[in-house]
């Protein structure tokens, strides 16, 4: 329920949509004409040229879906008339009409929630990201880089420098019984 102050605003956008609509259907001809030929001209794209059928409805509305009319011109007169009823006669409570079906309270409910877009959004956008950000800072980032890379690589030197340390035994005669091993792999792999 909007305040006084905000029925002229909501008053000219009506006018205005409605004025924009009836010009729109006299326009459209025009519009149609104007992009067929230019997608014509300039990408080779050729629209079938269909065929003026007879139509029940006046000269200016040609070309108009009646079936689209018709569910737009029931949709605004059940608005009309259950707006008023409600509201303007109040002969009937919206709030009892509401609740006393579940049929009504669930569309009520359904439509009041913004058929749920912003549930739908706030998953999308909020809980799915934060989920995954929770996600990878406890099973990714605590397990492969804390453990993995922090743990994993102080590790891997701790036990490479064993192993070199128990390589260094201080006898010059290892070092070169390494040394000529190490030589003689070099030439073996040179020659093969």
């Amino acid at each position: 329920d909007a305040p006084l102050s905000m029925w002229i605003p909501y008053g000219i956008l009506a006018v205005l949509t409605i004025g924009i609509g009836l010009i729109g259907l006299s326009a459209e001809e025009g519009l149609h004409h104007m992009f067929t030929d230019y997608l014509e001209h300039s990408f080779g794209i050729h629209s079938p040229h269909v065929a003026a059928e007879a139509s029940i409805l006046p000269e200016f509305l040609q070309g108009l879906n009646p079936v689209a009319l018709g569910s737009s011109l029931v949709a605004f007169a059940t608005g009309i008339g259950l707006g008023y009823i409600f509201y303007i006669g109040r002969w009937v409570d919206p709030v009892k009409f509401v609740n006393s079906n579940i049929v009504f309270y669930a569309i009520h409910k359904f439509l009041l929630n913004r058929w749920y877009l912003n549930a739908i959004v706030y998953w999308c956008f909020v809980t799915t990201p934060l989920w995954l950000a929770r996600w990878i800072s406890r099973y990714f980032e605590k397990k492969v880089i804390d453990y993995g890379m922090n743990d994993g690589v102080q590790k891997a030197v701790s036990w490479s420098a064993k192993v070199i340390q128990g390589t260094q035994t201080g006898v010059s005669q290892s070092y070169l019984f390494v040394f000529g091993a190490g030589l003689l792999f070099v030439v073996l792999i040179l020659l093969i």
